[in-house]
């Protein structure tokens, strides 16, 4: 008899899912394994949570995300330790409008703290429309900190979002960086 419950939701589920008649959207390209080749690298689907939980409001975060119509992301990280890079995490969110990815971008912009801690703006201009970048404020004392870049861009629907810290770390290589992920994501 307790076969009968797994049973029941096993065609349940899969009554539901076939008759919704939407497919889930695609997985959509972010930045790949070749572009840091000596870095260790994983890859997962960003549900709405996954991305509210960079947020130190993340209810606030995935109520915006929900109301802006968030469908689907991506993300690879990056770790281990280069002259370079040390941890890079590449991402491409997909909304349903580009107003959508206009208001997920306004977020960003007014939150860079809450993703690097204290950030300040960077002289680096993002590709796409409505980019922002920012820079991790160096404390001055913290003899471990690593210089710490995050930039984001607007592409239609699509924003990509590119975290790179490292000893090596600089606003050319940052860029050359970015640049790769806006590539191989359009």
């Amino acid at each position: 008899m307790k076969l009968l419950p797994f049973v029941l939701a096993v065609v349940l589920g899969t009554t539901a899912a076939c008759g919704s008649g939407e497919d889930p959207p695609a997985q959509p390209a972010t930045l790949g394994v070749a572009a840091l080749p000596e870095l260790d690298s994983r890859a997962r689907t960003l549900a709405a949570a996954d991305v509210a939980f960079d947020a130190l409001e993340p209810d606030s975060l995935q109520q915006l995300l929900v109301e802006s119509g968030y469908r689907t992301g991506s993300e690879r990280e990056f770790s281990g330790k280069t002259k370079t890079f040390d941890h890079v995490v590449a991402r491409t969110l997909v909304f349903e409008t580009s107003d959508g990815a206009l208001a997920y971008l306004g977020w960003l912009r007014g939150h860079g703290d809450d993703v690097l801690g204290r950030a300040v703006p960077a002289k680096i201009t993002p590709p796409g429309d409505a980019g922002v970048a920012f820079a991790l404020e160096r404390c001055g004392t913290c003899k471990k900190e690593l210089t710490t870049f995050l930039a984001g861009w607007q592409r239609g629907e699509t924003v990509l979002t590119l975290l790179a810290a490292g000893s090596g770390a600089s606003p050319k290589r940052f860029t050359a960086l970015v640049r790769e992920h806006d590539e191989a994501s359009t």
